[in-house]
């Protein structure tokens, strides 16, 4: 399965009754994000910064498509997923975004 379908079966799978079910939600999402890219950077081990750019990079893009489906559908907390998006969350730690800005 597609990171994008992984992420949205979760959404569709979770039952969202107070604010902590929704960060619960959103941790767990990132968290399907992390066992993404994480094994292919194993995978690629030595590589350099642009490959694993490139992997951050499709990470990113599937979480996008994902967000595009919740849109498409009106999904009601959309708006305020799109405002906590991964790459968001991802660059929000400096050596990280160190790293990936290297691969650029």
């Amino acid at each position: 399965m597609f990171l994008d379908d992984q992420l949205y079966e979760k959404v569709k799978q979770t039952k969202i009754d107070k604010p902590e079910d929704f960060q619960t939600l959103v941790n767990n999402l990132y968290r399907i994000c992390e066992d993404y890219f994480q094994p292919k950077l194993s995978e690629v081990v030595g590589c350099s910064y642009r490959e694993v750019t490139q992997i951050m990079d499709k990470t990113f893009k599937l979480w996008d498509m994902f967000i595009a489906k919740l849109d498409k559908e009106d999904w009601f907390l959309i708006d305020v997923l799109k405002d906590h998006s991964y790459k968001e969350a991802f660059m929000s730690n400096e050596k990280l975004k160190e790293i990936y800005d290297l691969g650029k």
